[in-house]
């Protein structure tokens, strides 16, 4: 392998904000810098479009990559080497980082113009030394040699890494995301996270201390989402709830539950400058997400709540999780909270019926004491 001089990271999509562009970079720029935090580099340096990260002898190049491939943000990046703005220089860099390659497609561009030849000047010069390259000039080749001259240096990389697209993390708030142990609620934040969101998570548990909860399966969720991007999480427990409701009919234990949910999750929204809720909802996928159910949970929410996966079947969702490195994890044994034993539940709660049950469970007041006995862990 090439020792390289730097990452080339380039952003799409936020280049499509108009004005606001200046804050979108700036926050990829500071989520870049926090996640690299620990790796061994010289500086992160902005460009007129795009990103270089300098490094350094002891860059761990492979780990760089995995970081940046989980950086919401980025469109690409690219490992690249440094020559002179010279032909022979650029041939024989290219060389180097083309071993073991049979054959590359070269394309070239140049962002500086005041150099003595131009993009097809470059090609052909490869052309001319077919035969002594190490590798075979091919338009057609899967692998392509890409070379940019700019005023400072040519800059050549070979297949560029795709990366997770998207907004940077904060640049849309921050949000609550209702964490389960199951599959869909870490895929939802996830696609929230993709769309600028900055996840606080609330897990409500069944153990019987928080710390239970802190070092359950959960924490190995929270730690696969936090290569993403690292976020304060609420470890609550749901003995207080469940002792409040123990004479509502079992059929109704869901979507009280859920309302319960979203109220604690705006409470906690409110002390956290948060704007919404996330949930790992689909349209009907199980009892309590009927649309009735869904409207029956939500009313008297006073803040938004987003649904990333509304209208996703579950195959989508298990193929996410599993890209995403969650799946076996919620695959594990798990008591949840989310998966109260009720008989014939209620597909199309009356929300009157909802209000009537919250209000002699006395739940405000519920809400109140789990707050004050929530576990905050990962800040």
């Amino acid at each position: 392998m090439p020792h390289y001089d730097a990452v080339v990271i380039r952003f799409g999509e936020l280049w499509l904000k108009g004005r606001n562009r200046g804050s979108f970079v700036n926050r990829l720029y500071t989520n870049i810098q926090r996640a690299l935090d620990g790796q061994e580099y010289e500086k992160l340096v902005k460009a007129r479009d795009r990103f270089l990260l300098m490094l350094n002898r002891k860059s761990d190049i492979n780990a760089i990559n995995d970081i940046l491939s989980r950086t919401f943000g980025i469109s690409w990046f690219a490992p690249v080497v440094f020559v002179k703005n010279d032909m022979p220089s650029i041939v024989r860099g290219a060389s180097d980082i083309a071993k073991g390659h049979k054959e590359a497609r070269i394309e070239a561009s140049r962002s500086y113009k005041k150099v003595p030849f131009n993009s097809p000047d470059i090609v052909r010069a490869f052309l001319r030394k077919k035969g002594k390259l190490g590798f075979v000039p091919d338009r057609d080749a899967d692998d392509t040699l890409y070379i940019n001259v700019t005023e400072e240096n040519t800059q050549i990389n070979m297949n560029k890494a795709q990366g997770s697209g998207g907004l940077p993390v904060g640049t849309s708030g921050r949000a609550v995301v209702l964490l389960s142990g199951g599959i869909d609620s870490p895929v939802a934040s996830i696609y929230a996270m993709k769309r600028g969101l900055e996840p606080i998570y609330l897990h409500m548990h069944a153990f019987p201390d928080n710390a239970d909860a802190a070092s359950s399966k959960i924490s190995d969720l929270l730690g696969v989402l936090d290569g993403y991007h690292r976020s304060k999480s609420y470890m609550v427990p749901s003995h207080i709830f469940q002792s409040a409701i123990m004479k509502v009919p079992s059929r109704y234990e869901l979507v009280l539950f859920k309302r319960f949910l979203y109220r604690l999750a705006e409470r906690i929204a409110a002390k956290e400058g948060a704007d919404a809720i996330v949930t790992g909802e689909s349209l009907g996928q199980v009892a309590s997400q009927t649309a009735r159910n869904l409207i029956a949970s939500e009313r008297g929410t006073r803040i938004l709540v987003i649904r990333p996966l509304i209208g996703f079947d579950k195959n989508e969702i298990v193929n996410a999780a599993k890209r995403i490195g969650t799946f076996d994890i919620s695959a594990r044994p798990y008591k949840d909270v989310c998966s109260l034993n009720a008989q014939n539940p209620a597909t199309s709660a009356d929300p009157d019926t909802i209000d009537e049950f919250y209000r002699k469970c006395k739940l405000s007041g519920v809400l109140t004491r789990t707050l004050k006995s929530s576990l905050v862990v990962r800040q």
